[in-house]
């Protein structure tokens, strides 16, 4: 298995508690403060989840894969 995903994964950590702004390719915008990932048994990407850990008041969850992401966006 050949990991794709892994400077994509780190970057969202080092943003851990700051607002970032994914852009997918579904043309939505998700606005998220943290992530969790993990793989599947022989997944290229990793599947994400938003703003749970820890719980961001007022903010919404989400679920998608990394390859879904077209943009990010740091607001900082």
């Amino acid at each position: 298995m050949v990991i794709k995903d892994k400077k994509i994964i780190e970057y969202l950590k080092s943003r851990d508690g700051k607002e970032t702004l994914l852009k997918l390719s579904d043309g939505s915008v998700l606005k998220i403060w943290n992530v969790t990932w993990g793989y599947d048994l022989g997944d290229e990407y990793a599947h994400i989840t938003t703003n749970i850990s820890p719980k961001v008041p007022n903010s919404k969850n989400d679920f998608f894969y990394t390859n879904e992401i077209d943009e990010i966006l740091d607001r900082t």
